[in-house]
């Protein structure tokens, strides 16, 4: 907190020096006092200051006091403050005077509307309180504003497209305390919990689309970087597994994903309609692609028997490439013509993962990594069904939790 004083007076100075340096939280450096408005003008033009206390009856020029200047020169240098934006405004001006009739003139004048004039008077303890509570109520305000600036912000924000997904999110987190944080002119709703990392607590941020697709996610992904800066953000959730080799509940760990609905439709040399695809690709942060190749096999096994139903499979986590489009594919052949022919190496599909993709790489901050988890509920063919959804959703969220508390770096050490 910085306090400028501007007055000529040593006594009254000094009284002040001793009120406030007294208040716990005020540094001696918070103090600073100019003994005349030429020099006040060039603090107010390099600094900002949160409280000014400023006397009316004082002289433009420490050495060139003069009997017919402004009696409230004080007030005038207030007006030029506020009038011009080469000097910076303070948070709160307090005047104080011990002349009556510079009071009465600022009533007149209607400053009194504007700023708190106070009366000053050496035996007098009512204008040294009112400017000491000031203070006190400023720091508790800093106080305050450092307290919820740093719950809104957080380690990892974990984020969904659908019921099933949050679900088995909250179901994950059952154990801990959840808040509901909701901000002005944005219609989500986020909320906020804190886990027990190896070192000191992990807050996280939960958050839930308003609809399926990538612009849902581009839109959220960019909301939460904004609102609180996360170091990473894992999307969850689920996926349609693609290639031999996997099984329902298997985690696709997402190496790159890649957007297969992006190109142009032509009419092709028999005068047909066709698409021409143009894919993009993103790919997966290096230091997180190695951590993810780790063996989570004794994790996994723990994943898979804490589900209520017996699963006959082993659970693993796939890492490989991950297409995302704008439709929900229950086609073998368009899995076939537009994905395998262009990236024959992909593991699954859904239709948000580039989004979240795109938001941190391209947009504004691009501090945040991050991670796509999605587990396997179906194969993207004819037999497309619902039956592993809440399976797979909870496979996703139990594995996201596990490397949150235990293996991401920067968080855990």
């Amino acid at each position: 907190m910085k306090i400028l004083f501007v007055d000529d007076e040593s006594k009254k100075l000094k009284r002040l020096y001793s009120a406030i340096s007294q208040i716990e939280g005020i540094n001696p450096e918070d103090l600073e006092n100019v003994l005349d408005l030429k020099s006040a003008k060039e603090k107010l033009v390099s600094s900002f200051y949160d409280l000014v206390v400023m006397d009316l009856k004082i002289s433009e020029y420490i050495a060139e006091y003069a009997e017919d200047e402004s009696e409230i020169a004080g007030l005038e240098f207030i007006d030029e403050i506020l009038g011009t934006d080469a000097i910076r405004t303070p948070q709160e001006i307090v005047i104080l005077t011990e002349h009556d009739e510079l009071q009465k003139k600022c009533t007149e004048l209607g400053k009194d509307l504007e700023f708190q004039v106070l009366k000053y008077d050496e035996q007098s303890l009512e204008w040294e309180n009112i400017i000491k509570s000031k203070v006190k109520y400023r720091l508790n305000y800093e106080n305050s504003k450092k307290h919820f600036s740093n719950r809104l912000s957080c380690d990892v924000a974990i984020v969904c497209a659908v019921d099933v997904e949050m679900n088995a999110v909250k179901k994950t987190f059952k154990d801990k305390r959840i808040e509901r944080i909701s901000f002005d002119n944005d219609a989500s709703d986020y909320y906020y919990l804190e886990l027990d990392g190896k070192n000191r607590k992990i807050r996280v941020i939960i958050a839930q689309q308003r609809e399926m697709g990538m612009a849902a996610a581009t839109n959220l992904t960019q909301s939460i970087i904004y609102h609180f800066k996360p170091l990473y953000i894992i999307m969850v959730g689920i996926a349609a597994g693609i290639g031999n080799g996997k099984n329902l509940g298997d985690i696709i760990a997402a190496t790159e994903v890649w957007n297969y609905s992006s190109g142009k439709y032509i009419t092709d040399e028999n005068g047909k309609l066709a698409f021409s695809p143009d894919p993009k690709h993103i790919i997966l942060h290096p230091n997180m692609e190695s951590v993810l190749k780790r063996d989570y096999s004794e994790e996994l096994y723990n994943i898979r028997k804490g589900w209520d139903d017996d699963i006959p499979t082993d659970l693993k986590l796939v890492l490989g490439p991950l297409a995302c489009g704008a439709a929900v594919v229950g086609n073998s052949e368009i899995v076939d013509d537009m994905i395998k022919q262009h990236s024959r190496k992909t593991v699954g599909l859904d239709m948000e993962s580039y989004g979240m993709f795109y938001a941190t790489n391209y947009g504004l901050d691009s501090g945040t990594i991050p991670i796509c988890l999605k587990s396997i509920s179906d194969f993207a063919d004819e037999k497309k069904g619902d039956g592993y959804q809440k399976y797979a959703a909870y496979t996703s969220a139990g594995f996201a939790r596990y490397l949150i508390e235990s293996v991401l770096p920067y968080i855990n050490g």
